[in-house]
């Protein structure tokens, strides 16, 4: 797998850190207030930043799937569902947040669609790394 993708990869899950910790935190959630006047914008941003992370590890783990069963999921799609599943179900017991089965949804369907893109461009383009 080339490096710049690795780096990417964590660079990307820095930046969604540090996004969870911004509006985990009462005094930040300012920050994105601009958002409100943007149809949809949440959902939106769930569906990309969560599909971007899925496509992201699906990469770096070469689109490697696992087997639950008879059913074979990519496993970097099954590690970031597990990680996007307990930040939104955290959300409970954060003071300011609010958990939204719209956004575990849109989520979700991030981590798949992206999750498939990602295994479509390794076979595509990088399977010889």
């Amino acid at each position: 797998m080339p490096k710049r993708i690795k780096i990417l990869t964590a660079v990307y899950i820095l930046i969604l850190a540090g996004i969870v910790a911004l509006v985990n935190d009462k005094s930040t959630q300012y920050l994105l207030r601009f958002s409100g006047g943007i149809p949809y914008f949440d959902k939106i941003a769930h569906f990309l930043l969560m599909g971007g992370f899925s496509f992201l590890v699906n990469l770096v783990l070469k689109a490697r799937f696992a087997s639950i069963g008879k059913i074979r999921y990519l496993m970097g799609s099954m590690i970031v569902f597990l990680i996007v599943t307990v930040e939104e179900l955290s959300q409970i017991f954060v003071s300011g947040r609010t958990f939204d089965i719209g956004d575990l949804a849109a989520d979700y369907l991030g981590i798949v669609i992206f999750g498939e893109l990602a295994r479509f461009t390794y076979q595509k383009y990088l399977i010889r790394y």
